[in-house]
């Protein structure tokens, strides 16, 4: 895989035409994979998960596909979708306890717990439990109010290492960012944008979590969510409403 330190988040450019960095138009799987997660860490899932398609229109059998695919249309909010997708991978990949565990996410985020719970409690009965698994494991006992919950983020955080590391830490940021866990969710982001620094993402969530803090920091960092990502509609709307808090704060302060 790519070292994420070349890849070019924010680029605009239609990856249609985008090239390896030796100039070569290569279409395989691969090229769609790279492609996927470098708009993944920009922060625009609708383009990576047409990415993940082109992969397996490429590769049929091309695993991190299937499940970039899934993962996508979990993020876009078509959950449904996603678990009919998990059925289909798991045709190819049977019992794959990466699928069934993005599964348990997609009824958990649908609000579908019994099923969440089950899927979560089989995917780590299966061997080659990875770091996605217990992150998975993590939201779904997050969504039950469940103290193992932090326990799980340790364990997937551990489990990974070099790029998927970094991936990992970027996404125990944000399950914590998304339930309101800000003080925890910055141990992970405050130092991930020094590693992460082209992603738009990894400063979007470090924005808001310092936001949620009430930290004036968060301008800067969703500034530069923004410098990457120009059209970005989230981090402006996060922007101009922290900007908006400080300007009332003032007023009334005075």
């Amino acid at each position: 895989m790519m070292r994420f330190s070349n890849l070019e988040f924010g680029d605009k450019r239609d990856e249609r035409s985008a090239k390896t960095p030796a100039g070569e138009d290569i279409r395989d799987a691969e090229y769609f994979h790279k492609q996927a997660l470098r708009y993944w860490l920009a922060g625009d899932f609708e383009v990576a998960l047409r990415n993940y398609s082109r992969a397996l229109e490429q590769n049929s059998v091309f695993y991190p596909g299937w499940l970039g695919q899934v993962q996508m249309l979990i993020e876009l909010g078509e959950y449904k979708e996603a678990a009919v997708w998990v059925d289909k991978a798991l045709e190819m990949f049977p019992e794959h306890p990466e699928l069934l565990s993005a599964k348990a996410v997609a009824c958990a985020r649908d609000g579908r717990m019994e099923k969440a719970i089950a899927y979560s409690d089989e995917s780590i009965t299966k061997e080659n439990v990875t770091a996605r698994v217990w992150l998975a494991r993590a939201e779904v006992m997050l969504s039950r109010k469940s103290s193992i919950a932090q326990n799980c983020i340790s364990k997937a955080v551990s489990a990974a290492c070099g790029e998927e590391g970094l991936i990992i830490r970027l996404q125990a940021g944000r399950l914590l960012n998304q339930n309101g866990d800000y003080a925890f969710a910055m141990q992970f982001l405050r130092t991930l944008v020094d590693e992460l620094p082209k992603s738009a993402l990894a400063w979007y969530e470090l924005g808001c979590c310092q936001a949620g803090l009430g930290r004036p920091e968060a301008k800067a960092s969703f500034e530069q969510a923004l410098k990457l990502r120009p059209d970005w509609a989230a981090a402006d709307e996060a922007l101009k409403k922290f900007n908006a808090r400080g300007f009332f704060s003032k007023f009334f302060g005075r």
